[in-house]
C-alpha cells in the first residue's frame, strides 16, 4: 500500500478537476467521426480546458512554483517547476480510440523529483517520488520479468525517423507481431512499468517526457538507455533482461 504525500495528492486532485470533462468529450467525439474540421475544433476546446484547469489548480496550490513549459531558457536553481502533458495520444482521442493519458511532473534543480500519469477512462493513477517506489493507485508496481524477445511485447513511438525500425528487429528474429504502436508515449511507459509491456522504444521524443519517464522507470525496476543512431535519438526502456537484448541488437 502507498502512503501518498501532499504533493502526490495535489496531482491527484488536479486530475479530478478535468476528468469529467475528458470523459464527456470523449463520448461526444464519436458523433463527429468523419468530420475532421469539426473534430479538430472540438478537440482544441477540450485540450484548452484541460490545460487551463490543470494549470489553474496547480498554481493555486503552489503559487510560488513555475511551469516548465513556459520557460525557454535555463531553469533557476532552487526553484520548483511543474511539467505538464495535458493529453498524450491526441490523435487517438480524436478518433475515439481509448488510449491516451495525462501527466504531471515536478522539476527541481535539473532533475525530476516526482511524476504521475493518469488514465481517465480506466481511472488508473500512476505515481512516484524519488526513492519511494512506483505505484498504480494504492499498489506497488514493477516491470515484467520476461526473459525472451520471442514472447515479449515491444511498444514503438516514432517521430520523424529515417530508419526502418521494424526491419532492424526482424533481421534479429524478433517477430513482427510482438510490436505495438499505441501512439501515446505516456501510456506505453506506464504499461511498461506495470508489466503489461516488456519494452518501449521511442525515437526523437520530447526531452522533458524522457526526463519524467526515467524516474517512474527507475522506481519500477526498469532500465533505460539513450543513444544516437543515424541522427535519430533513441530512448530505450525495458525490464533488465530484455533491455540488454535490445541494446545488443542496436549495437
Amino acid at each position: 500500500m502507498s502512503n501518498t504525500s501532499p504533493l502526490i495528492n495535489v496531482m491527484k486532485i488536479a486530475y479530478s478537476k478535468v476528468n469529467r470533462r475528458i470523459y464527456r468529450d470523449f463520448g461526444e467525439i464519436e458523433n463527429l467521426q468523419g468530420l475532421d474540421s469539426k473534430i479538430d475544433r472540438f478537440f482544441s476546446k477540450t485540450y484548452e480546458f484541460v490545460t487551463s484547469n490543470l494549470r489553474d489548480y496547480l498554481r493555486n496550490c503552489r503559487p510560488e512554483w513555475r511551469f516548465l513549459n513556459d520557460v525557454n531558457s535555463s531553469c533557476k536553481r532552487d526553484t520548483y517547476y511543474w511539467l505538464l502533458e495535458p493529453l498524450s495520444g491526441k490523435e487517438n482521442f480524436k478518433r475515439s480510440i481509448p488510449i491516451f493519458s495525462s501527466s504531471i511532473s515536478v522539476f527541481f534543480n535539473d532533475k525530476i523529483i516526482a511524476t504521475s500519469i493518469y488514465d481517465p477512462l480506466r481511472n488508473d493513477f500512476y505515481f512516484t517520488e524519488e526513492g519511494k517506489g512506483a505505484f498504480l493507485n494504492d499498489h506497488r508496481i514493477r516491470v515484467s520479468n520476461r526473459k525472451y524477445l520471442e514472447n515479449s511485447l515491444i511498444s514503438l513511438q516514432v517521430n520523424n525517423c529515417n530508419i526502418e525500425i521494424e526491419k532492424l528487429f526482424l533481421k534479429n528474429n524478433v517477430p513482427f507481431e510482438n510490436f505495438r504502436i499505441f501512439n501515446s508515449s505516456t501510456v506505453s511507459v506506464s504499461w511498461l512499468c506495470n508489466g503489461k509491456l516488456d519494452c518501449f522504444i521511442g525515437i526523437n521524443l520530447d526531452k522533458f517526457f524522457i526526463q519524467s519517464s526515467k524516474l517512474l522507470l527507475r522506481e519500477a525496476g526498469g532500465f533505460f538507455f539513450e543513444a544516437n543512431l543515424d541522427k535519430n535519438k533513441f530512448f530505450i526502456c525495458a525490464n533488465p533482461t530484455i533491455h540488454k537484448k535490445i541494446i545488443k541488437i542496436l549495437n
